[in-house]
């Protein structure tokens, strides 16, 4: 760990030693306020820290470690723009890119993306084909893949209240082209080319898939307005390769992260799907939590805490995974997001001077929607060996639902199961014990909203961005990605220029290689 807070992580480690501070129900019995002490509310989310393995000396030793840390001016570097991404040299502005009144560049960025949009919704521009839009698909993966995905299916009640039908073609795959071509009228559908990079392999041979597509199908015959393809990008230099109209280029700022960039034009599906207004209230809901993460004090930060609570779990408690449940179907695709965002930002070895770690970094996370998580990987939490921090996530919103209505039935099993885990199963059948004192954490949304959505991204955002401060890693880079996509450009230049025996490939590849290569 970084030397000059290696004194409070050994504090921390002595700490973790005492085994009483697993006895959640003694924890409850010690400290009568402790749900009031551990509950915070921001904005529209309710925080529920209390049922996790704390005590005031173990978080007061926790916010001392944020502190040796200089938490406080990383996060105003943070806010003023100063280069924080090291490794590229350059700032970060995904919380610029969601402010009200950022700078002149991004604000004409916005309204550039709004411009397109606002054609294409009121018929001024067409498709390729003349006909007005009635689809959007999303070429794009990773962050220009999740974020959108899990903003269109919160926002729209999983697409049943929508502007516009969205789609997403992530994947390099015969099978998930057919579906979509079924799920769409060619001739009625916008692509949005999602790449920060416009380098992304399978965005690049996605694009050449559907425009060769398009050049196929009778009628297509696009123009200086009617066109089946928008760019959203922060590459302007390659557009001119995709003979693609710059009034149909939506630019954001290169400093911006892929996976933190819903919040530019690669939201311009969840901006066709719910509009201008909507989006940006989306917005203005992750710009509070920004001035909540900027201005509050680390003992009453949510992504403070939040991120303090996961070291605590995985660097001095040694638990390897996280799990996030929502219960609520709208939310289904936020524990994708939420993998990509930990895994990739913080799932380093290394520091920001290249030392090698002498700590784990980030767990690994996964989840689904809750009912469905209590009928397929429920059992192990209750009964497995191996303890996990779990953060359940729940919408109050019952829209006037009454008490036995299917919503309550949702929330009622989150906090029953949250129950389970804390208190376990004691009746003297050792195949019915269960151990109890899992620890978890709470959220309760008022709704799922433009805003509430916001919020609920940008405290998970920000509680990744203090993690990595406290690991001293960069959080904004993700060299380890491209190892894996740079072998699979070699093969396929090889292949193409009749090479491939001169790449020296493992033996084990080699024969895999082979077999898939047998019948080309």
């Amino acid at each position: 760990m970084n030397q000059q807070y290696s004194h409070q992580w050994q504090k921390l480690k002595q700490l973790a030693g005492d085994e009483s501070l697993k006895d959640l129900s003694a924890l409850f019995a010690s400290d009568k306020q402790r749900v009031e002490h551990l509950s915070h509310e921001v904005a529209d989310i309710f925080v529920d820290f209390s049922k996790n393995w704390l005590t005031n000396d173990v978080l007061d030793e926790l916010i001392k470690l944020a502190e040796d840390a200089n938490l406080s001016d990383k996060i105003r570097a943070l806010f003023a723009g100063e280069n924080i991404n090291i490794n590229e040299g350059k700032p970060v502005t995904h919380t610029a890119q969601r402010k009200l009144n950022t700078t002149d560049d991004l604000l004409q960025d916005r309204e550039q993306m709004f411009a397109v949009a606002d054609n294409y919704l009121t018929g001024k521009w067409l498709t390729g084909f003349g006909k007005k839009v009635k689809f959007v698909v999303n070429i794009g993966i990773g962050g220009s893949y999740l974020g959108p995905k899990l903003a269109v299916q919160a926002l729209t009640d999983c697409q049943t209240n929508n502007k516009i039908k969205v789609e997403f073609y992530p994947s390099v795959d015969d099978v998930a082209l057919k579906l979509l071509e079924q799920s769409i009228d060619i001739t009625r559908t916008i692509f949005c080319i999602s790449s920060k990079s416009l380098g992304t392999i399978e965005t690049v041979k996605n694009t050449q898939t559907i425009m060769g597509l398009l050049e196929n199908t009778n009628g297509y015959q696009p123009d200086t307005n009617n066109q089946s393809f928008v760019v959203a990008t922060a590459s302007l230099d390659k557009v001119s390769e995709l003979n693609i109209p710059q009034s149909h280029v939506m630019p954001f700022n290169h400093a911006t992260g892929g996976r933190f960039s819903v919040w530019s034009s690669i939201g311009f599906p969840v901006l066709m799907a719910i509009g201008q207004q909507r989006f940006e209230e989306f917005l203005a809901g992750a710009e509070k939590i920004d001035g909540h993460f900027e201005n509050t004090e680390f003992s009453k930060n949510v992504p403070v805490l939040m991120a303090l609570i996961s070291i605590w779990y995985r660097n001095f408690m040694h638990l390897h995974a996280y799990a996030a449940i929502p219960y609520d179907i709208r939310l289904r695709n936020l524990p994708a997001w939420l993998q990509q965002l930990m895994m990739e930002s913080n799932g380093k070895m290394h520091d920001v001077k290249g030392r090698h770690l002498q700590h784990s970094s980030s767990p690994w996370v996964f989840g689904d929607h809750g009912l469905l998580s209590q009928h397929a990987f429920f059992q192990a939490f209750h009964q497995g060996n191996d303890v996990l921090p779990i953060d359940f996530i729940g919408v109050l919103d019952k829209q006037g639902a009454s008490q036995d209505s299917s919503q309550n039935y949702l929330l009622i099993n989150m906090l029953s199961q949250s129950a389970a885990l804390m208190n376990g199963c004691h009746d003297g059948n050792v195949q019915n014990h269960c151990p109890g004192n899992r620890p978890s954490t709470t959220f309760l949304l008022k709704e799922v909203s433009a805003s509430s959505l916001g919020q609920l991204l940008a405290l998970y955002e920000h509680m990744i961005f203090v993690q990595s401060v406290i690991w001293n890693i960069n959080c904004f880079d993700q060299p380890g990605v491209e190892l894996g996509k740079n072998i699979a450009r070699n093969i396929v230049d090889h292949m193409h220029d009749g090479s491939l025996k001169e790449m020296h490939l493992d033996q084990s590849t080699e024969q895999l290689l082979s077999r898939v290569l047998q019948d080309d």
